[in-house]
């Protein structure tokens, strides 16, 4: 065998351990043997290795079941850092995980993202403080995610954010002459999906819909997030639905985010109020009064949406579609009502539900990109057993 050769199963096997003891959260040599197919002598030297590196460490049970306590190995969480952001129209989000996905601390800034450099020194800012501060692990911070509400290509450059108007921007690039760490850049609704995968659902399929300012889909195929052939993919709120409709900051007419989208919502609500604007928090109210207006846009609402779900449903023929959104929290009967309105016979899909991540989706998924970077492995699971 070819030294190449060697290298690269050691590799594999180390990966392979690696993501049995994050899905077992704690296991034996002799189950890791056996969950893997892996022989003692393999295991005995992967394992030493981890050790060595101190990515891993031996326990014992509290209790016994009769005989000696077996030896349990565990990921060492609190080694090494990860860091999601999420860049948003007037907030950007910061949280920091150990290395098991748990959540340390964080931060929600508000802040005007329009200055592209005002941001980036923002973001130099934050970053070295939170390096800085988790500098006493082992490994630090291992790395970075960064979600942004615009398109991205496959070379993580940002083409354009359409409500900041930032226009090939490299931030990736920016913050890399800063920091030594890796740095990760993505559309938001990519890193929702990823978030949703590694902390909520473990699937190798699954279709992420978050519905906000606009509208977008993150796609995970076969445990890979899928981006088409320049990047773009996803960007399903510019999907017609109203032929000559409603104008768009596209430049179409007639797109699905303009029905469809929070945004959408609201603005037509304050106009069946006789108002300029109108607040999510003014929804909550009007769901709990059971306002009749607000509970008759919900409703339509709830049609614009399953015309562009049905679209989804048809498109993909999806195992599972994760919705992302604040209102749909606060008011579960709208999921009742989007399915009602799903009717075509040609409608096949498993589970249609909302994020119980909600707004940490995005910095949780970013988070999840670097730990699986950083321990290289392929897939990993971070959430409940």
């Amino acid at each position: 065998m070819k030294k190449g050769d060697q290298a690269y199963i050691k590799e594999l096997n180390r990966k392979t351990i690696i993501e049995t003891i994050l899905r077992h959260r704690n296991i034996s040599r002799a189950q890791l043997s056996k969950s893997t197919g892996l022989n003692k002598a393999t295991i005995t030297s992967q394992v030493n290795q981890l050790l060595e590196e101190e990515l891993i460490i031996e326990t014992k049970l509290d209790k016994s079941t009769g005989g000696r306590k077996p030896i349990l190995l565990t990921l060492k969480k609190d080694v090494g850092y990860a860091l999601g952001i999420e860049i948003d129209i007037h907030h950007i989000y910061f949280l920091i995980t150990n290395l098991c996905g748990e959540i340390i601390e964080k931060e929600v800034v508000s802040f005007d993202t329009t200055s592209y450099n005002k941001t980036k020194n923002f973001l130099i800012e934050k970053m070295q403080k939170y390096q800085k501060h988790y500098s006493n692990s082992l490994y630090g911070l291992v790395g970075a995610g960064i979600g942004i509400h615009g398109l991205i290509d496959n070379q993580d450059k940002i083409v354009f954010v359409i409500h900041s108007n930032w226009k090939n921007k490299d931030l990736k690039k920016d913050l890399e002459q800063v920091f030594e760490f890796p740095i990760f850049m993505d559309n938001n609704t990519n890193f929702c999906a990823y978030g949703e995968k590694t902390f909520y659902i473990p699937t190798s399929n699954i279709l992420c819909l978050t519905i906000s300012t606009g509208i977008g889909l993150g796609i995970i195929m076969n445990d890979k997030i899928y981006k088409g052939f320049h990047g773009f993919a996803g960007e399903i709120g510019h999907m017609i639905i109203h032929r000559d409709g409603r104008a768009c900051t596209c430049g179409n007419f007639g797109c699905w985010e303009q029905y469809a989208s929070e945004r959408a919502f609201l603005l037509q609500l304050a106009k069946k109020k006789g108002k300029t604007q109108y607040k999510i928090e003014e929804v909550v109210r009007g769901i709990e009064q059971k306002d009749s207006e607000t509970l008759s846009a919900l409703n339509e609402w709830a049609k614009d949406l399953s015309i562009g779900i049905n679209n989804i449903i048809n498109t993909f023929n999806p195992e599972i579609i994760i919705i992302n959104s604040h209102i749909i929290p606060v008011y579960p009967l709208l999921m009742t009502e989007i399915k009602k309105y799903l009717i075509s016979s040609m409608n096949d899909y498993q589970y249609l539900q909302y994020s119980k991540l909600g707004q940490k989706a995005c910095v949780l998924g970013a988070s999840g990109i670097v730990i699986k970077n950083f321990l290289r492995i392929s897939n990993v699971y971070l959430g409940p057993q």
